[in-house]
């Protein structure tokens, strides 16, 4: 019998994961324009490297590729302070951080729902989370506003916001702590982040 339970902890742990992949590779965009340019920019100034390179490697003194000839005179003719110089580097170093901008992976369109079943991925939306949560921490009784900001690209809480008009909260902040968690429990996001309340309440 425990050699069943084993096997059927592992069983659903591979289950999350392929869960888990499937949710990432469907609801993150795929930045197809990006990818396509980037494939053709690399295609067209690759092969114009190469024609040219192969050309030099057999003495021949013609430049293959229009224009080739002119460029390289002219910039065989310039300082490397040269004005003209800089700014070359400058749209080269843009254009390869465009680049590998291309090959990252865009940001989730919402957050992904829990889930074993590796043939379903679920997501639901950064503001319909934020609002339930809020609403979660407004039913805590003396609450009067709340406010929550999900977990960011550099921020990996959830950060809610309340304020009381109770001038002497008591253990207020846990239950708006207990109320997000329970709220948090019954969603069951993917990747669960944690939770950071702060509270304000009337000083005078």
């Amino acid at each position: 019998m425990a050699e069943s339970l084993v096997r059927d902890l592992i069983h659903e742990t591979q289950s999350r994961q392929q869960a888990r992949r499937l949710a990432a590779r469907e609801l993150r965009p795929r930045r197809i324009v990006a990818g396509l340019a980037a494939a053709l920019l690399v295609t067209v100034a690759g092969g114009a490297a190469a024609i040219e390179l192969l050309a030099a490697a057999i003495g021949s003194g013609v430049h293959p590729v229009p224009g080739a000839g002119r460029a390289v005179d002219v910039l065989g003719r310039l300082p490397w302070r040269h004005p003209g110089v800089r700014a070359g580097a400058v749209v080269l170093a843009v254009t390869g951080l465009a680049l590998l901008l291309a090959a990252v992976p865009g940001r989730m369109r919402g957050v992904p729902l829990d889930g074993a079943d590796p043939r379903l991925a679920g997501v639901l939306g950064r503001t319909a989370l934020r609002r339930s949560l809020a609403d979660a921490a407004l039913g805590v009784p003396g609450i009067e506003r709340a406010r929550v900001r999900g977990a960011g690209l550099f921020r990996r809480r959830v950060l809610v916001r309340a304020a009381t008009r109770y001038r002497n909260p008591a253990n207020m902040e846990e239950l708006v702590h207990r109320a997000v968690d329970e709220r948090l429990d019954g969603i069951e996001p993917m990747y669960r982040p944690p939770v950071d309340v702060r509270l304000s309440w009337r000083k005078d």
